[in-house]
């Protein structure tokens, strides 16, 4: 009951402040994919991203987060995926590039938000 309770309030919490949580699922994990990330039309200037990759790879990818046109955070990919990306950022939108090594299935979910002044 008490856990229940507390996922309401960091729900309430999150949702006064503005933070939105949305998702974006690599369409097919056996072949290379970019993203585009984007911030929601209504918000104001971004100053942080956060991004949670979910899932699982059979085999072997990589996933980056690409700033100014080069790699600024990346991890690599294998069996029970789980990584969280946070810290500042100051544009509208954010590239993914997420690249197959060697993939025979899987799965993988981003769910990210852009934080803004509001």
């Amino acid at each position: 009951m008490k856990k229940g309770l507390a996922g309401c309030l960091l729900v309430l919490l999150f949702a006064g402040c503005g933070m939105v949580m949305r998702s974006q699922d690599i369409s097919n994990v056996t072949k290379s994919e970019t993203v585009i990330l984007k911030k929601l039309p209504t918000q104001g200037s971004i100053h942080s991203l956060t991004i949670n990759g979910v899932g699982r790879i059979s085999g072997d990818a990589e996933v980056v987060l690409i700033l100014n046109g080069v790699p600024y955070k990346k991890e690599l990919l294998s069996g029970d995926v789980a990584f969280r990306w946070d810290g500042d950022w100051y544009a509208d939108q954010a590239e993914i590039r997420y690249t197959v090594k060697s993939v025979a299935g899987g799965n993988l979910q981003l769910n990210y938000t852009f934080h803004d002044l509001k």
